[in-house]
């Protein structure tokens, strides 16, 4: 069996940066910013085999090795784990910033792959008091204004075709949290009203941002189980042109 070298100090299992995201294996997580995404254990352990190698080229037979350990895997399956990392890192597989295809070759990870010194920058997010939730992707509300969109000046950069550039502003204050349109293509809709002025969010009300739609989290209310859901773009209404 053909095993792929370890890059232990690097690939640690508490965390490990690539780029611009923080993997947490250990946590099933990565993290950018104010945005934390859960993976599957399967793509977790994709991503970790890949950026051992970073800038090498892992054949998909290496991938099976090291990730399925034994046994048939089809080809489908890995590029289904192939085309569900690139999608949670917000890549693209024509223009890839993170995850290149070498044909008959196998993949690439692209970007540095570094060490982390401590986690105590990200260490907040467990201690936030507000988020956004959705079914695999969660944000964390800071103090002051949160910006919302696919670019330009967004703190929360959202990488959909859905969200506008600078889509929705969500303000955290002494007396509560708002959230605000900001003139988006598709809108901004809470509680499946859609807003056209500053709106008060409330803990478990629903929050439709482009194709997403979250659950809003305060924990400050004790015991409150939600259950968190993402809606698909066919069951909202067609964006604008």
């Amino acid at each position: 069996m053909l095993v792929l070298p370890m890059v232990e100090q690097v690939t640690n299992v508490e965390g490990f940066w690539v780029e611009d995201w923080f993997v947490q294996p250990r946590l099933g997580r990565i993290v950018r910013q104010q945005i934390v995404v859960s993976l599957r254990p399967r793509v977790m352990e994709v991503l970790v085999a890949l950026s051992n190698r970073a800038g090498e080229v892992v054949s998909k037979r290496e991938l099976v090795d090291v990730v399925w350990s034994s046994g048939f895997v089809s080809d489908n399956t890995i590029i289904h784990c192939i085309k569900e990392l690139r999608k949670e890192l917000g890549d693209k597989a024509k223009t890839p910033r993170f995850v290149q295809t070498i044909p008959r070759r196998g993949y690439r990870l692209l970007g540095k792959v570094r060490p982390a010194n401590t986690t105590d920058e990200i260490t907040w997010i467990d201690e936030a008091r507000f988020l956004l939730a959705a079914e695999r992707l969660s944000i964390f509300l800071v103090d002051g204004e949160n910006i919302i969109g696919r670019g330009g000046e967004a703190q929360i950069v959202i990488h959909s075709s859905w969200i506008s550039r600078h889509h929705a502003r969500i303000v955290v204050g002494e007396h509560g949290v708002t959230v605000e349109d900001l003139g988006s293509k598709n809108g901004t809709i809470v509680c499946d009203q859609m807003i056209d002025q500053p709106t008060r969010l409330c803990d478990g009300d629903s929050l439709r941002i482009g194709d997403l739609r979250f659950e809003f989290r305060s924990w400050d209310q004790e015991g409150h189980d939600a259950t968190w859901t993402m809606q698909s773009p066919s069951a909202t209404r067609e964006p604008h042109p």
